[in-house]
């Protein structure tokens, strides 16, 4: 989608409770056309088919929202869409519908005790993960909160980043898998990711070499580490005129 184009959705979204008959008209035809790329694997649990499924979250959560954020790009509302069906998912008699990929982020002072034998402090990695993040381009750190700390796959931010998948594999991108709650530690860990930046800043933060064969202890520490890099990521003020992504955005409630 054209930037202008997109810029005429985040003027209805901000004036939606103002707009008029044919604005909102146009309103919903430009966002259900804005979301036809995005297909969340989520949704095949659902008996709505997509069409059904944008025109619900356009009614409850857009127009239905007080909330006055407004997404910054494509990729932010692809991601309140999907949020919107995992919402969904969790209503479900089963109560299915957990997001496998997003991190489950503690309080810092629940991770005190596995740090301390890597001489570490929640604190002094979270004030790594800032500098970490200052080092790291504009795009990178856009991977980084929407792929890497909030499961959106790459290739839906492949519109707004050139060579997407290029730079994920240079971040060293890794995702938690359902079930398995120090998934992403292991992967950060293992040797094909070792020189990637994430998995170097990790074992160098944790003060392991790349030859090193890790214990599970080494794995739990470099998920926590994951985790409190992403509290970083998702935390970071972003500039009102960035084209960057801004951390604080969510799904209107």
């Amino acid at each position: 989608m054209q930037s202008e184009q997109f810029e005429r959705i985040q003027d209805f979204w901000s004036r939606r409770q103002q707009l008029t008959q044919h604005e909102l008209a146009e309103f919903y035809q430009r966002t259900i056309a804005a979301l036809a790329p995005c297909r969340p694997r989520e949704a095949a649990s659902l008996g709505d088919t997509l069409a059904d499924l944008r025109h619900h979250f356009f009614i409850e959560k857009v127009l239905g929202s007080d909330s006055t954020s407004v997404p910054l790009h494509i990729g932010a509302l692809f991601l309140y869409f999907k949020r919107f069906i995992i919402d969904q998912l969790r209503k479900l008699p089963d109560g299915g519908g957990e997001d496998e990929t997003a991190c489950e982020l503690h309080a810092l002072d629940d991770y005190a005790q596995p740090l301390r034998d890597y001489q570490l402090t929640p604190q002094q990695v979270r004030a790594a993960a800032e500098v970490f993040i200052t080092t790291l381009s504009g795009d990178l750190i856009l991977l980084l909160r929407h792929c890497g700390c909030g499961g959106m796959p790459v290739r839906e931010l492949a519109e707004q980043i050139a060579s997407a998948h290029y730079h994920g594999g240079k971040l060293g991108l890794v995702h938690k898998q359902q079930g398995d709650a120090d998934s992403a530690g292991r992967q950060v860990v293992q040797p094909a990711h070792r020189t990637t930046l994430l998995g170097a800043w990790v074992l160098n933060l944790l003060k392991l070499r790349v030859g090193d064969s890790l214990s599970a202890q080494d794995i739990d520490a470099a998920q926590i580490v994951l985790d409190i890099l992403c509290l970083a990521a998702l935390d970071q003020h972003v500039d009102p005129a960035s084209t960057q992504p801004n951390p604080n955005e969510r799904p209107p409630a």
